[in-house]
């Protein structure tokens, strides 16, 4: 009876550990990135004043040297506190590049080495769309729960997919402040590089709607199964 009491409860458990191993994961993956940013930030003499990953209330806090690194109660993404001002415009580029090259250099070898282990990719019964932060969770949730070798791919993945995105031309992503970066360095107008920001800001508010949009039609998709599928249990 001990036994199988002490299974159960080892079961049960195991839900809490894929969770926590899907916030390492995405933990992980934004450290890097700004990590690489405040990196090149500092090589290039600018002041990185604070590391953040996740948002909100600050959990606790490191210190990396004379780095400040905070913790945050939401995994939602992260920041590097930089002040980019003091480097010349053609100088903030690597700056600027360097975290998402830093995701995708870290990701490719993954997805190669595990490409044979399966993942699954979040869709809506219809078509896979754009993921939000639900999608991509529940993502590495079932991935943890399949084993390392499909919670290391779908790592690779997204951290490739993180940086892929972050060099879209479209602010505030780091694409976007490349692009106004150049524009200031060849003398384009104040505000005609506010424009740009404003409409492309536009953009980004668009796509990450529709994220979260397709994030709520799986998690009712999800619900929906499970209500027909309790139904049926029924009878």
């Amino acid at each position: 009876m001990r036994s199988r009491e002490s299974r159960i409860t080892n079961h049960g458990s195991r839900p809490w550990r894929h969770l926590l191993t899907a916030l390492g994961v995405i933990g992980a993956t934004v450290a890097l990135h700004e990590g690489a940013h405040a990196l090149v930030t500092a090589r290039a003499g600018g002041k990185v004043r604070e590391i953040g990953i996740g948002f909100g209330p600050p959990l606790f806090r490191l210190r990396v040297r004379h780095l400040s690194v905070v913790v945050r109660m939401l995994p939602l993404g992260g920041y590097a506190a930089v002040d980019p001002e003091q480097i010349p415009p053609r100088r903030r580029i690597p700056m600027l590049l360097a975290g998402p090259l830093a995701n995708i250099a870290a990701g490719l070898p993954l997805m190669l080495a595990f490409r044979r282990h399966p993942v699954e990719i979040p869709n809506d019964g219809r078509r896979v769309g754009l993921t939000g932060f639900a999608g991509t969770l529940t993502a590495l949730i079932r991935a943890a729960a399949q084993g390392p070798g499909s919670i290391a791919r779908l790592a690779g993945s997204m951290n490739v997919g993180l940086g892929l995105a972050n060099l879209l031309p479209v602010y505030p992503l780091d694409g976007g402040h490349v692009v106004m970066s150049i524009m200031e360095e060849r003398g384009v107008p104040r505000q005609t590089r506010i424009r740009f920001a404003r409409w492309t800001a536009a953009l980004f508010i668009m796509l990450a709607r529709a994220a979260m949009l397709g994030d709520l039609r799986r998690l009712s998709a999800g619900a929906g199964t499970g209500e027909r599928g309790n139904a049926e249990s029924r009878f």
